[in-house]
């Protein structure tokens, strides 16, 4: 029946107003150290945290404020509510550190990873091992602070969590015994992961889908089809992996030609060309071995088949590819060598 106090709602009104701001100058400050590569972790992710003790400060002086007469009008012992509040406090404080340190590091290993910003073509390219492996460390380890801190929590206020431990080794032996496809795929992902069969970015393909890696977690994988489809797979389904992204590939391609065409005029063509791409800025970068001819690979129905192939980095093939299919028809054309379609039958007159 108490009026409220001017000076509690004149502080809490200032508390509320100067928060946002508050928060905002020390989010930039902590932004500034997270993306300073002379700060150091710790350092870094110490600002974050202090984010985190401002917000608890400012909880801690709202309940001074309004349930220090509340706890006194009911006989509740604040003294005792304030020791308890100061170790979940605490506990709190030491796990956002922790969950800071986790966060700044990983994003520390990834930003080392991704190239520079505005490189569009860069932005899909393969990670590392390392690239692929921090995000999934750095979610168990997130997990682990997250179910400690709750753990800590739990025993600071007085519960006692040995049974609750127990209920849940319990469960989690139930589950073993009941999932053996869980235990599976759990298994085999821990396997292609120490095996380094697939990273981030990665075209490859498995018995029941293929396309370029987008994310790895604990019990499946999610492949992206270069039509859009997304699909996920369980570890335990994967089954052999192709990698298409991995050190190198050689390109081989088929041209089909009229029966009297002068091969060694092909191979001087071909040879022209592989010149040309090899002095190319743009692709030769990419380029291992040369497009070069391997000259007639077999006769079909009057038509030589001539095969030529080139070796370049895996991932990069498909620029290299369109130059030589465009390069090889201007030279077709300008030279009068005429090409043959493959036939849609191998026998004519089969009824």
């Amino acid at each position: 029946g108490t009026s409220l106090r001017g000076p509690a709602v004149l502080l809490t009104a200032l508390l509320f107003l100067a928060a946002p701001h508050l928060d905002a100058m020390i989010g930039n400050w902590a932004q500034r150290g997270s993306e300073s590569p002379d700060i150091s972790i710790l350092a870094a992710a110490g600002r974050q945290t202090a984010r985190f003790t401002v917000v608890a400060i400012m909880i801690a002086m709202l309940g001074t404020l309004w349930a220090t007469p509340l706890a006194a009008g009911f006989g509740i012992d604040l003294r005792e509510v304030a020791k308890g509040a100061s170790g979940v406090a605490l506990i709190m404080l030491v796990a956002a550190f922790l969950w800071n340190v986790v966060g700044t590091a990983t994003a520390r290993a990834l930003r080392a990873e991704l190239p520079a910003v505005g490189d569009d073509e860069m932005l899909g390219a393969p990670r590392s091992r390392l690239g692929t492996l921090v995000p999934l460390i750095s979610g168990i380890g997130k997990s682990s602070i997250l179910a400690l801190a709750l753990l800590s929590i739990l025993v600071s206020i007085g519960i006692n969590v040995w049974p609750l431990i127990a209920g849940l080794s319990v469960f989690g032996l139930a589950i073993g015994f009941g999932s053996q496809t869980l235990v599976k795929d759990l298994v085999s992902g821990l396997f292609f992961l120490i095996d380094d069969a697939f990273r981030f970015g990665e075209y490859i393909e498995t018995s029941g889908a293929k396309g370029t890696v987008e994310k790895i977690s604990v019990r499946s994988v999610s492949l992206r089809h270069q039509r859009g489809a997304l699909a996920t797979i369980p570890y335990g389904e994967i089954g052999k992996i192709q990698n298409f992204s991995r050190d190198w590939m050689i390109e081989k391609l088929t041209f089909r030609v009229a029966f009297n065409t002068d091969v060694e005029k092909v191979r001087k063509i071909f040879k022209k060309i592989g010149q040309d791409i090899s002095a190319n800025p743009e692709l030769a970068g990419d380029l291992l071995e040369p497009f070069k001819s391997q000259g007639i690979a077999e006769v079909e129905d009057g038509t030589l088949v001539i095969r030529a192939k080139f070796k370049a980095k895996a991932g990069r093939n498909f620029m290299i590819r369109r130059a030589v299919l465009l390069a090889v028809h201007q030279a077709f054309r300008e030279n009068g060598i005429q090409a043959v379609p493959k036939p849609l039958t191998s026998n004519p007159g089969a009824a």
